[in-house]
């Protein structure tokens, strides 16, 4: 424990899920107090027991601006002093956009932008009048190369981008710290899913990230207020020349394809999974 960030309270979104584990265990070790929030209790209580310090639970849904509005002037209220604020919970569905139903597009809006955004106007005011603070996002690879088959999720992780660049300039002078985390793929029991039922193959194109790597990313988020760190830091590269290029992934798709079925096939295997009994939708 580090006695430098004892009585630190860090706030944490989607806290039940593997990233969320992994940030909670990092944050927990170096004495932070942890408000853990998510929509399922059982999954809080499950990673509770791993922790040295007692979390507080915040139980709610991210697709509810309501209950997003009331629990975040719950935390408020509970806590005079606010150090850290992650918003880790994601959410993607997989699918042609045109196959997809109409309620994807407010799940994937809500959960993967406004309700971060609802967190941050209404925590971020305390922090500015501590003049200090962190804010971190875990946005993705997909806010910077949009892939087929993924256009909801990559619009709204699109969107998290832009205000985190702007947001990170309007607090830069206030001592709060506006960062943002771009993994690649990384293994979560979303990924394995995708990789059973349709996922784009482009998601293992290279080596498949730890959750502990995107928590050691937040780290350095909370310490350093980088802007945007990626995670691997060559896939942010490749990431970004393609957004300057879109049209290059499609003139690479048939390799890329190629590749990435390689890898998912790879991956599978390593998990003691047949690949050849699960046939990714490769468009």
């Amino acid at each position: 424990m580090n006695p430098s960030f004892l009585n630190k309270v860090a706030i944490l979104t989607g806290a039940g899920g593997g990233i969320g584990e992994a940030i909670a265990l990092r944050l927990d070790a170096l004495g932070y107090k942890l408000l853990l929030c998510d929509i399922q209790k059982q999954k809080l209580e499950i990673l509770s027991a791993k922790l040295k310090t007692k979390p507080d639970f915040y139980i709610f849904d991210l697709t509810d601006p309501e209950q997003v509005e009331v629990n975040a002037k719950k935390i408020l209220n509970d806590h005079p002093k606010i150090d850290v604020l992650v918003n880790n919970a994601g959410y993607a569905k997989e699918g042609a956009f045109l196959s997809l139903d109409i309620s994807e597009i407010y799940r994937h809006f809500e959960i993967n932008l406004l309700s971060g955004l609802r967190l941050m106007h209404t925590i971020a005011p305390r922090m500015v009048e501590q003049r200090e603070g962190a804010i971190v996002c875990i946005v993705s690879m997909g806010a910077i190369t949009a892939l087929a088959d993924s256009a909801l999720y990559s619009s709204a992780k699109f969107g998290l981008r832009g205000f985190l660049t702007a947001f990170h300039e309007e607090l830069k002078k206030t001592g709060v710290k506006v960062s943002g985390v771009y993994p690649a793929a990384v293994d979560t029991p979303m990924l394995l899913h995708e990789a059973m039922h349709g996922g784009s193959v482009l998601n293992w194109l290279s080596d498949v990230q730890s959750p502990d790597a995107v928590a050691k990313a937040v780290l350095k988020g909370i310490q350093k207020g980088t802007m945007e760190i990626y995670v691997p830091y060559g896939e942010g590269l490749l990431a970004r020349v393609t957004a300057v290029f879109p049209w290059f992934v499609g003139f690479l798709s048939p390799i890329l394809l190629w590749l990435g079925e390689r890898g998912r096939r790879k991956w599978l295997k390593a998990k003691g999974i047949d690949p050849i009994s699960f046939s990714p939708i490769a468009k």
